[in-house]
């Protein structure tokens, strides 16, 4: 999938400052819904073959995607983290139960990989058609990735690794100045994966039976 041409769109001077705001905000709580929210109407835009980036009308709209958004991650993260606790609060009883509760939060990581796999397309899925109970339709969602496995597949670990790159390649330094500029970088460094994401995963998603428009027309 060939993302060149939308990197180069998004970074020219015209339309920048359309994700920068979100960038800025992600990891602010609360606020970041604009964030998440954005991402959601850019997909719906890509999705009827439109390379642009949403404006911010309707700000309040956007909040209420992006808390949506919010709540289907939320969902997909549930048992694995539910998992996790379970296996912390075995490692507080005993040496018995400890050994245990090891082994559940290491499966819980596993789990939590497993599970992240659909969260591209079940986002997608919600972007489009706003309604949970389809992003939750996990055998559809898995059909849907089957039908573009090996990109899909690339585009995940693509993501993930560069998401780590993210974490890796950008120091906090100990000066307060320079360390809210970096934050500030690392933040945007952030949201433009997730946005270059979002294009990506979008544009498979195109060519699955999940789309809508697809669908309706077969």
């Amino acid at each position: 999938m060939d993302v060149i041409p939308f990197i180069q769109f998004t970074v020219s001077s015209r339309y920048v400052s359309r994700w920068i705001y979100g960038g800025l905000i992600i990891y602010i709580p609360v606020l970041n819904f604009f964030s998440l929210g954005y991402l959601s109407r850019a997909s719906r835009l890509l999705m009827i073959g439109s390379i642009g980036l949403p404006t911010w009308e309707r700000k309040s709209e956007v909040w209420v995607e992006g808390a949506k958004v919010l709540f289907v991650f939320i969902l997909y993260g549930a048992i694995p983290f539910f998992m996790f606790a379970c296996g912390f609060f075995l490692t507080a009883l005993s040496a018995i139960t400890g050994f245990f509760g090891h082994i559940v939060m290491k499966l819980s990581y596993l789990v939590l990989l497993i599970s992240s796999f659909f969260v591209p397309f079940a986002f997608i899925t919600f972007a489009e058609q706003m309604d949970f109970r389809k992003a939750l339709e996990f055998e559809r969602i898995l059909q849907g990735i089957k039908e573009v496995f090996v990109p899909y597949l690339a585009g995940y670990v693509g993501t993930v690794l560069a998401l780590i790159l993210c974490w890796l390649v950008i120091p906090i330094p100990k000066s307060n100045f320079l360390q809210f500029f970096m934050v500030a970088l690392f933040s945007l460094a952030t949201y433009y994966v997730l946005l270059v994401a979002t294009y990506y995963f979008t544009q498979l998603f195109r060519k699955t039976s999940l789309s809508v428009e697809i669908g309706e027309g077969t």
